[in-house]
């Protein structure tokens, strides 16, 4: 006898130079994945060339998986307008604004699936779903994700059920101001503007550990340098990661007055850095939080990695379509 196949979605990101879609099970278990570099230079028009491509890889592959895909789930980085399926925006590829992307895929996928449901999502989103369902935050009712790479989002998780605000988004993290006449947390604690601190100290200390372990690779000077620095006791490396990490616990503090939620996931390239991250954000939290609500929620770092936004884009789609288990 011929076992069930198991309820699955495609799962898509599409960021500003990463692009990936993914087979994704009901239970977030990724079957078959595609990823490509793609270049912002290229356009909108570009990703969707190789998306396109991903796609046919991804459904030539479905038969072998297991998996019976009833949807497709979309991770968009930028703003989106849910209800229409359509792109708002995005702040790092032309070419995207008010473009339908839900029904251009709804388009590639029907000649092998049919009319599926696609539901376009907001990247982080996607993410903080899929860390609450089945990655750092599981077994929490109230779980809120947070993102910081090239710009910095966040994703509020309640009973297993996104929270959605107006039309248009919400959680924007990264563009809390962190005071009246200041500017926004995405200008001090994103991943952009902690490479932007590594370089000034190159340029500024060119003896320096940082500006040593920078000369001894071909990439150039980032965050990524931090976890090197940080292993090897270097005070300017933990001076830079205070930085970003006092405004960010700063913004979070907001975060549990309002929300007070079971657990604060920690994700995007940022969290990379590690435990010396995570650490540096739970200690500056605690000491901003009012006395009921103290300690405060545990933070904790994401678990899921690059797969984080796929299988989060096709657990909401599953949701959206009624495909998804209980409590995911």
């Amino acid at each position: 006898m011929t076992p069930a196949l198991r309820p699955a979605a495609i799962g898509i990101e599409i960021g500003g130079t990463k692009l990936q879609s993914a087979i994704v099970a009901e239970d977030g278990a990724v079957l078959v994945r595609r990823a490509d570099a793609v270049a912002p230079a290229g356009g909108a028009e570009a990703i969707r060339a190789a998306l396109a491509g991903q796609l046919a890889d991804l459904l030539a592959t479905e038969h072998g998986t297991g998996g019976a895909i009833r949807a497709v789930g979309i991770g968009f980085g930028g703003p989106v307008d849910r209800a229409r399926g359509v792109v708002a925006t995005s702040f790092h590829v032309g070419g995207w604004a008010d473009y339908p992307l839900a029904a251009w895929v709804a388009d590639e996928v029907r000649a092998p699936l049919g009319a599926v449901p696609c539901l376009l999502e907001n990247d982080s989103n996607a993410a903080a779903l899929a860390e609450a369902t089945v990655g750092a935050g599981q077994g929490a009712r109230v779980v809120f994700y947070t993102n910081s790479g090239s710009g910095i989002g966040a994703g509020l998780v309640i009973a297993g059920r996104l929270y959605h605000g107006r039309s248009g988004g919400e959680m924007e993290l990264g563009h809390l101001r962190l005071a009246a006449d200041g500017g926004i947390l995405e200008e001090v604690a994103s991943g952009w503007a902690i490479d932007r601190r590594v370089r000034e100290e190159i340029a500024g200390a060119p003896s320096g550990c940082i500006a040593r372990l920078a000369a001894a690779t071909d990439d150039p000077p980032s965050a990524r340098l931090l976890p090197a620095a940080l292993a090897a006791g270097d005070d300017t490396a933990r001076d830079i990661l205070a930085g970003a990490a006092a405004p960010y616990a700063h913004a979070l503090a907001h975060v549990v007055q309002l929300v007070n939620p079971d657990v604060i996931v920690l994700g995007g390239g940022v969290a990379t850095i590690g435990e010396a991250w995570r650490a540096a954000v739970a200690a500056r939290l605690t000491p901003l939080v009012m006395e009921p609500f103290r300690p405060g929620p545990p933070v904790r770092l994401a678990a899921l990695g690059a797969d984080v936004v796929p299988v989060g884009a096709a657990l909401a789609a599953l949701v959206d379509c009624g495909q998804a288990p209980d409590g995911a």
